[in-house]
């Protein structure tokens, strides 16, 4: 039974680890990442990894008030 889970932090280390991992074992990933250029990098990466399909990436800062609207 896949899942859908939120990762914040996935642009790099750990999150962008369990991101992959986690879309490799079949569950749909949200991959949030704090600043824009990390978001490219993690689509080219997962569509290298031919998981571009469970794999969303998106731009995430919890400490700016237009993301948090």
């Amino acid at each position: 039974m896949s899942k859908t889970i939120l990762i914040t932090g996935a642009g790099s280390g750990f999150g962008k680890a369990a991101a992959i991992g986690m879309a490799r074992n079949g569950h749909n990933i949200i991959a949030t990442v704090q600043v824009s250029p990390q978001v490219t990098p993690l689509r080219e990466e997962a569509e290298a990894l031919d998981l571009a399909d469970r794999i969303r990436v998106e731009r995430l800062d919890l400490t700016d008030p237009y993301d948090i609207a």
